[in-house]
C-alpha cells in the first residue's frame, strides 16, 4: 500500500520534468493527470489506483491515461461533456500538432481511453478515506479546465503557470482566455493552500501564485532558464508558445486588476 503524497517526472525521457503528475494515496488513491504517453514515470509502487483527474486535455496531461487505465481500471474524472474527446483522442492530437508542431512526436500522441467517466462541473467532493478531493473549475487555460484540492494542497494543472529554477512561468497557450485565467489564479490564491502542485514544476510554497499573478500584471514574464540541453529546447518552445499568446491577450483583453 502506499501512502503520503507522491510528485512522479510523467514527461519524456528528454525530459522527465516537463510534466509532473500526483498521486495522493488514501483509503482512495488519485492521481491528478497522466503525463505523456513516452513517459518515463513510474508508478511501480502502487497496487491499485481507484481515480485519475484530468485537469485538461492537452497531450502532455493526458498521453499515459490509456495505459493507466488499462492497468489498474481507475475511473477519470474530467469536466462535463470532455469524456467524448478522451475515447476519440484525434482533436487532442490534431489541436497538439497544430500549436506544439513537433513536440508531440517526443511526447507521443493520445490513445483512445475506455474508462468509467466522471464529467464533473466544478463544486464537488469526493471522499478518499482521511481526506476530501474538492473539485475546482479554473478555465482560462482551457475552457474546460479543473483543479484538485485535496488536504489543503491545490493542484493546478496548467491553471497557476509552472515554475523551474525557482521561476515562475505562464502556461498560456493559445486559444488564451487571459481575464478567465486571472480569476482562476485568484480563486486559487483565496484558498490559502499550504502547498501547490504544479504539473510543470512539482510541489511549491504557495508564495507561487502571488509572484505567478504579479508577474502576469506587469507584464514581467520572460523568463531566463538556463536547464541545458534537450530539456531546455523543450521547455523553451512551450514558452515561445506561451509568451506570443500571452502578449496578445494582454493587449487585446481588458484585463481586470482588482
Amino acid at each position: 500500500m502506499c501512502s503520503g503524497i507522491h510528485a512522479i517526472p510523467s514527461g519524456p525521457g528528454e525530459f522527465p520534468e516537463a510534466v509532473y503528475s500526483f498521486v495522493i494515496c488514501d483509503k482512495l488513491n488519485v492521481m491528478i493527470d497522466a503525463g505523456v504517453a513516452n513517459s518515463v514515470m513510474d508508478v511501480g509502487f502502487l497496487d491499485k489506483l481507484d481515480y485519475v483527474v484530468v485537469t485538461h486535455l492537452h497531450v502532455d496531461h493526458v498521453g499515459a491515461l490509456s495505459e493507466i487505465v488499462q492497468r489498474y481500471k481507475s475511473k477519470v474524472i474530467v469536466y462535463n461533456g470532455y469524456s467524448k474527446y478522451l475515447k476519440d483522442p484525434r482533436k487532442i492530437n490534431s489541436d497538439a500538432r497544430s500549436v506544439l508542431g513537433e513536440l508531440v512526436d517526443i511526447y507521443g500522441e493520445v490513445q483512445p481511453t475506455e474508462a468509467t467517466f466522471l464529467e464533473v462541473n466544478g463544486g464537488e467532493t469526493i471522499d478518499l478515506g482521511e481526506k476530501k478531493m474538492e473539485i475546482l473549475y479554473t478555465p482560462g487555460h482551457a475552457k474546460h479546465h479543473i483543479s484538485a484540492l485535496i488536504d489543503n494542497i491545490v493542484y493546478t494543472g496548467d491553471s497557476a503557470g509552472g515554475r523551474y529554477n525557482g521561476v515562475p512561468i505562464p502556461t498560456t497557450p493559445p486559444p488564451l482566455e487571459l481575464n478567465k485565467y486571472i480569476k482562476s489564479l485568484k480563486l486559487q490564491i483565496g484558498l490559502k493552500p499550504r502547498a501547490v502542485g504544479l504539473a510543470h514544476g512539482g510541489l511549491t510554497s504557495p508564495l507561487h501564485l502571488e509572484e505567478h499573478l504579479n508577474q502576469i500584471l506587469s507584464k514581467r514574464f520572460k523568463a531566463n532558464l538556463d536547464i541545458g540541453g534537450m530539456a531546455e529546447e523543450i521547455l523553451n518552445k512551450h514558452l515561445e508558445v506561451n509568451y506570443k499568446a500571452l502578449e496578445e491577450a494582454l493587449t487585446k483583453e481588458n484585463i481586470e486588476l482588482d
